[in-house]
């Protein structure tokens, strides 16, 4: 009885271990991904403020 007990709480510790691996890992996919936008957007914006200064710049 106490080594199925043994045997099952391995079986579980494993199961978590896992669980929090995977969700570590979701976790920074997520990160990483809101990073990327975070930056595309940074890079359009800074595109059309570009865009805008040389279009206030060509008509003075």
């Amino acid at each position: 009885m106490l080594k199925d007990k043994q045997g099952n709480a391995i079986i579980v510790s494993l199961l978590v271990t896992m669980l929090v691996v995977v969700v570590m890992f979701s976790v920074v996919g997520i990160y990483m991904n809101k990073m990327y936008s975070i930056k595309n957007l940074n890079n359009y914006y800074d595109k059309k403020i570009i865009e805008q200064l040389n279009k206030g710049k060509s008509s003075e």
